[in-house]
């Protein structure tokens, strides 16, 4: 060890272990997934692929995975091989187990 941390007090020790488990829990929890609330982004699997052909919209941006909004509920997409801004119109294309993949539209 470094004789500058040998000569530092034992609750000085203490407290700086704390402070780094406490900077390391804060950046693991920035890093978690959003919590969703499950009435709005589970459908099961016959729903889903009743909305291809269904218009809807970017919530977030789609690179290429991001949410989109159909009927009011959140839905985890894929985009086909563009990039799509958050607010854009999408038509979902085909629905492949649970993930729709979408195409962005011209309407507005």
């Amino acid at each position: 060890m470094s004789p500058i941390l040998l000569q530092l007090a034992p609750w000085l020790k203490t407290l700086l272990v704390v402070v780094v488990l406490l900077l390391a829990l804060a950046q693991v929890a920035r890093l978690a997934p959003p919590r969703r609330r499950r009435e709005e982004t589970d459908l099961d699997i016959d729903r889903l692929k009743e909305l291809r052909g269904e218009t809807g919209r970017a919530l977030t941006p789609l690179r290429p995975v991001g949410l989109c909004e159909f009927e009011g509920h959140k839905i985890e997409c894929t985009a086909e091989g563009q990039y799509v801004p958050v607010g854009r119109t999408v038509r979902v294309i085909r629905v492949e187990g649970m993930q729709p993949t979408v195409r962005a539209t011209d309407e507005a």
